[in-house]
């Protein structure tokens, strides 16, 4: 018998072949991808990814991150895949992902113990989308067909409030959601609390990706408002925008007549969204905030009903 040369392509018509697709395959399954224990049995031990927006995950942090994965989600099919033979235990999958991500992705599969498992994974976004990252399991919208708009913030958004919190680390003061289950906590509190707070998510193409809020004072007709924004859609002027939208509906539709908001001295950014929004600074807290060991100053910001608002184009809203 001819002794077997490496690397070699495996035909498409092999069992080989369409078992490793087939596992590939199973693996973007909404019904695999919440079970914790399916999961177990595909991914190796020692499962390490490199996301297309090259943060690095474990097999840890990859079954946590898509037991929070909505299940509605549209769900990717392997497209053209092509399997290389590397060894006798390990093959190189390559395969197409289409859709508003396009994306180019390579798996290599492990055989032990007579099991195949999936021991690396990497995407890489192509065309317009390769300007916007995605994590393991994330439907972030990509591409030209990007549509930004503002809407209620949903229980099943606790997966991606994970990602934007891991996107920077500037993120901790924000609050405590750097693992799926601390940010389903922090969605599920802000849930709770709708006679108090009022929760928006801002979106791409309905993925979260920024939060404005309002915590409302009804007995006053005022509201503190508070926002953030993960790090790969910063500059883009959408958390501007995105407070136009909440300011709006709490003037017009709640009737409310003052809207607060505080930032730090240090953050430009943060000062130039309030401005534009037409929120005038009425004090400085001097050395409010402890950073890094550094004192700050929190300038503070208000705007009343009969304010002129700021030249800013609204996202759209969309209230159920």
């Amino acid at each position: 018998m001819a002794q077997q040369e490496y690397p070699s392509e495996l035909p498409v018509d092999s069992q080989l072949f369409r078992a490793v697709a087939g596992l590939e395959q199973q693996l973007l399954s909404a019904s695999l991808r919440g079970n914790r224990k399916l999961l177990g049995e595909i991914l190796h031990e020692n499962f390490f990814e490199i996301g297309a927006s090259g943060r690095t995950y474990d097999r840890d942090q990859v079954m946590e991150l898509l037991a929070t994965e909505d299940p509605s989600a549209e769900r990717l099919r392997v497209s053209e895949p092509l399997a290389i033979r590397l060894s006798e235990n390990l093959i190189q999958l390559r395969w197409k992902a289409s859709g508003h991500r396009p994306a180019l992705r390579s798996s290599l599969w492990f055989r032990e113990q007579g099991k195949w498992q999936m021991l690396f994974h990497q995407g890489t976004l192509t065309g317009h989308g390769a300007s916007k990252p995605a994590g393991p399991g994330s439907v972030r919208a990509t591409g030209v067909a990007e549509e930004f708009s503002v809407r209620q913030l949903s229980a099943l958004d606790a997966g991606s409030v994970y990602e934007a919190f891991i996107s920077h680390p500037d993120m901790r003061r924000q609050g405590d959601a750097d693992t799926p289950a601390k940010a389903q906590a922090y969605v599920d509190a802000l849930l709770n609390g709708e006679q108090s707070q009022f929760p928006l998510a801002i979106t791409a193409n309905d993925r979260l990706i920024g939060l404005v809020c309002g915590t409302l004072d009804h007995s006053n007709a005022n509201a503190w408002i508070w926002y953030w924004m993960h790090q790969e859609y910063r500059g883009r002027s959408l958390t501007t925008r995105a407070v136009a939208t909440l300011a709006n509906y709490l003037f017009d539709d709640l009737d409310f007549y003052r809207l607060e908001l505080g930032l730090r001295a240090n953050n430009p950014g943060s000062r130039s969204v309030a401005e534009n929004n037409g929120f005038l600074r009425e004090g400085t807290e001097q050395g409010k905030f402890l950073v890094d060991g550094e004192r700050i100053d929190v300038y503070t910001y208000a705007r009343l009903r009969t304010d002129p608002p700021g030249a800013v184009a609204p996202l759209p809203l969309r209230l159920a």
